[in-house]
């Protein structure tokens, strides 16, 4: 199964320092005329035989972002036309094996079952194993109400698959994924909290109990013997999910909530006492957004890189801080650039009064996709990397390569540490 298996995007061959890297829609000059779609293709990889900025491919096959937010367009069989219109390139879909009618692609939001290959997917990557072995975030909202696991069998503090376990919180029915964190996120330019670096360790569903303690709590005989005003004093403080007991300890009733029981699914690593719990989201099915430019220019930060290390690799996620509030959501493309740096000279200019500075240009050095996306904080991976990507680097919008940015923070934060001395000189 695909959801099983990790693979790495079927990139097609972005070549980075290409011409092409140009903002406008440019085609390879070898693009194929005729192209029948094979089992396997996903629409990244067709159009990169196309588009030298795959991420392009909305204008490609002619649609609008705006509105259709499940782009699976093609299907193995059917045979694809290049044609121009009006000077642009646009794919046009003819008749193949699918039997399906020719013309412009007819693009309907649809929910389909990828796994039988009735349309191709937009990226060939496990998002399941991606999500769950890569680190990932969890605002502080989210963590100050996220249930959290409180006992399991025989008193024991370790857990794993097929052990019942139980928490405490609020669980509605349904499933869960079991994480802890590892660590503080902050944003590297602000210094502002973005929430917290989480490690998923597994999978839990909610099982079947009958809480009738909770149920009757109203004729409990927990209150019996209290005075009215006692017990309507003891009553109002009660949560929606408490009740009174009768200890022989204590004087009066103690207040309890009951905990919920669960089975671990799958535990993809040590689960413990004190694990936190979160509701399976829609990332875990399948990942549907188009990939595309952000709207308007940004810039990002990357807060954390995979496994703690200072670099990441393609496949690889990195956290950024940037998110819906700033204009990146899930699918936006962003460029991995290399910040301006400073060259001293001195050495090949025996004039005194010149400068001695040589400042080179920006490089671009890969391309990330934001594949989910919180207020101010993004996890994204990394699709291509000419060279590994660092905390260092900046991220903006696709097209900027060999450009120098009239901005003093972008230069002095793509330098090191030693070239930051020198320009403060």
């Amino acid at each position: 199964m695909n959801k099983q298996i990790i693979t790495l995007l079927c990139a097609a061959g972005i070549a980075i320092s290409a011409p092409a890297f140009a903002k406008g829609l440019k085609v390879k000059p070898n693009a194929p005329k005729r192209y029948v779609v094979k089992q396997g293709d996903t629409l990244w990889g067709v159009s990169g035989k196309y588009l030298y900025r795959p991420h392009q491919w909305p204008s490609l096959w002619n649609m609008n972002r705006a509105k259709i937010r499940n782009p699976h367009l093609i299907y193995p069989g059917q045979v694809l036309y290049l044609t121009y219109v009006n000077g642009r390139p646009v794919l046009r879909v003819g008749k193949g094996a699918s039997g399906r009618r020719s013309g412009f692609v007819k693009l309907r939001p649809h929910v389909r079952d990828m796994g039988s290959g009735y349309g191709i997917q937009t990226l060939d990557v496990d998002f399941y194993r991606l999500f769950m072995k890569h680190p990932q975030f969890v605002s502080d909202k989210e963590l100050a109400h996220a249930p959290r696991i409180v006992a399991g069998p025989e008193g024991r503090d370790i857990y794993t698959a097929t052990d019942r376990i139980y928490a405490d919180g609020m669980v509605d029915a349904g499933e869960y994924l079991i994480f802890r964190v590892s660590q503080d996120l902050k944003d590297p330019i602000t210094g502002k909290s973005l929430g917290k670096l989480v490690e998923f360790s597994g999978e839990a569903v909610t099982l079947n109990n009958n809480n009738s303690a909770l149920a009757e709590r109203d004729n409990t005989t927990a209150l019996d013997g209290l005075k009215p005003k006692e017990r309507a004093k003891l009553e109002a403080k009660l949560g929606s999910d408490e009740y009174y007991v009768k200890s022989d300890n204590a004087k009066k009733p103690t207040a309890v909530r009951s905990a919920v029981p669960m089975t671990i699914e799958t535990a993809a690593s040590e689960i413990q006492r004190g694990d936190y719990l979160i509701r399976k989201p829609d990332v875990l099915n399948m990942f549907n957004a188009m990939p595309h430019a952000p709207d308007g220019a940004t810039e990002a930060r990357i807060v954390s890189v995979m496994d703690g290390i200072s670099e990441a690799g393609m496949g690889q996620t990195i956290i950024l801080n940037k998110g819906t509030a700033d204009g990146v959501d899930e699918g936006t493309v962003l460029s991995v650039y290399k910040g301006n740096r400073l060259v001293n000279t001195a050495w090949n200019n025996p004039d005194k009064k010149a400068t001695k500075v040589v400042s080179l240009p920006t490089e671009e050095m890969g391309l990330v996709m934001v594949y989910r996306a919180g207020e101010h904080v993004s996890s994204a991976i990394v699709l291509e990397s000419k060279n590994s990507v660092s905390a260092e680097d900046v991220l903006r919008e696709p097209g900027q390569d060999l450009e120098t940015f009239d901005d003093a923070n972008f230069m002095r934060d793509g330098m090191i540490e030693g070239q930051k001395k020198f320009y403060q000189k």
